[in-house]
């Protein structure tokens, strides 16, 4: 752990950054959690690089003991809700946005899922019926055939079936969740992978899925963990009890919509772009297109999913228009010096340059909107890996950390963990989508301290 926090008039950053420093001191292997399981509803659907719960969890008990007055947490890169449910965990506020409608249905659930008798209940009433269906019209969208075998798209779409004839939004918003990760495991896109690629067609033919029997199984472990979240909720003592949650689907550089003030940011932004790093966006893509879009919200975009990339395209990085603006490219590296020496290496390649361009653009726009809300003093936490760009290292951590000091932010201290082997997938495993072996949490404070 490598700590920069100086001469401070707040004590508050010092005293949290020799509060983490601690766990590495008593054990040096403290951070990489090597041996974590997913439990509750943690592990309700596979999101593409979930955070660690022990690991986030760890970075908000040691921010409630240096600043106990913390109520709110906003995670501006929702994904699978990690922070969400930690901070629930904590009877702490949470807000958190995502541009992904997977990332906000999943999120709503595991913030308020069904009883464990209530779920079990449905996932053996939706069984039954889409058992029992005779003949159903196909659920129909583009290249589903691709996608799915006969059989395959025949249950999933008694299922969905069965699932609409559920009465209360609740428990639908569940089960849609057990679908997804049941499409998940019966689709012929490869699990190994969380971009969308197609078994070869000798494992496709060994491959026998069966959607109904998938889901009754899924269903019945996500029930149990509904027990599990309840329990713990239940077992927060009375000045601790949860806050309230507010979940917001919308990207932040459209500028949604925040609460004015928040404690704490703790979030682990996108990477890079989507085709070296993680395609949050194709991996949701086969489950958006069988969920019901109106049990996705009232703030769902069916644009989103109108092809497999369209969601990447949109998010952070995805979009090339512009990229190579002088302007915005001399604001930039004079934000991040260390931008500016790593785009310095790239003159020669523009396709790469334009690439890390684009995404700068969007990440220091992003990390300017989403810290707006943070009060004077706040801290904000960031999980983030270094990625490879034309077989280089971006370094990122460096580039967070500048960007955030340009906005008025100081530099606390950096975690490094390392990884346990292939925890983190990118897109694909090639050598320019590789296993990453490190993964940093970079601890700022806003307010030049």
């Amino acid at each position: 752990m490598h700590t920069s926090a100086a001469e401070v008039g707040d004590s508050r950053p010092k005293e949290l950054a020799l509060a983490l420093a601690r766990h590495e001191r008593d054990d040096p292997g403290f951070w990489d959690f090597a041996t974590n399981r997913r439990q509750g509803g943690h592990a309700f659907f596979q999101y593409p690089a979930m955070m660690v719960p022990e690991l986030q969890g760890t970075l908000l008990d040691d921010l409630l003991a240096v600043a106990p007055d913390t109520t709110c947490i906003y995670d501006p890169f929702l994904g699978s809700g990690t922070v969400l449910l930690e901070s629930a965990y904590r009877g702490l506020a949470f807000f958190g946005t995502d541009i992904n409608p997977m990332a906000t249905l999943l999120s709503r659930v595991k913030a308020d899922p069904p009883s464990e008798e209530e779920a079990a209940a449905a996932v053996t009433r939706v069984v039954t019926r889409a058992s029992a269906a005779g003949d159903e019209e196909l659920h129909e969208f583009t290249n589903r055939d691709k996608w799915f075998n006969s059989d395959v798209a025949l249950e999933l779409t008694r299922l969905r079936a069965s699932i609409c004839k559920e009465n209360e939004a609740r428990l639908r918003r569940f089960l849609w969740v057990c679908l997804a990760e049941t499409i998940r495991m019966v689709s012929n896109s490869r699990t190994s992978t969380f971009k969308l690629h197609v078994y070869a067609a000798k494992d496709l033919a060994a491959r026998k899925p069966h959607a109904i029997e998938t889901f009754t199984s899924i269903g019945a472990s996500n029930a149990a963990r509904a027990g599990e979240h309840w329990r713990r909720i239940h077992s927060l003592p009375e000045d601790r009890k949860a806050g309230a949650i507010s979940i917001v689907r919308g990207s932040v550089l459209d500028d949604v919509n925040v609460p004015v003030r928040v404690d704490a940011i703790m979030t682990s932004p996108p990477y890079g772009d989507n085709d070296t790093t993680v395609p949050y966006g194709q991996h949701s893509y086969l489950p958006l297109q069988w969920i019901d879009h109106a049990d996705l919200g009232a703030d769902f975009d069916a644009d989103l999913i109108r092809s497999t990339g369209r969601l990447d395209t949109v998010s952070l990085g995805g979009s090339l228009v512009n990229a190579l603006n002088p302007a915005d490219r001399a604001r930039l590296e004079t934000a991040s010096p260390a931008l500016r020496d790593f785009n310095a290496t790239l003159e020669a390649t523009p396709a790469l340059l334009k690439k890390v361009l684009s995404f700068s653009r969007d990440y220091e726009l992003a990390l300017r909107r989403s810290t707006r809300p943070l009060r004077e003093g706040g801290f904000s936490f960031w999980t983030l890996g270094q990625r490879r760009v034309g077989g280089l290292e971006l370094p990122l951590v460096r580039i967070t950390a500048e960007f955030l000091m340009a906005l008025g932010h100081s530099e606390v201290t950096t975690i490094i963990r390392q990884l346990p082997r292939g925890r983190k997938r990118m897109a694909m495993r090639n050598n320019i989508g590789a296993t990453m072996a490190t993964e940093h949490v970079l601890v700022m404070a806003k307010g030049n301290q």
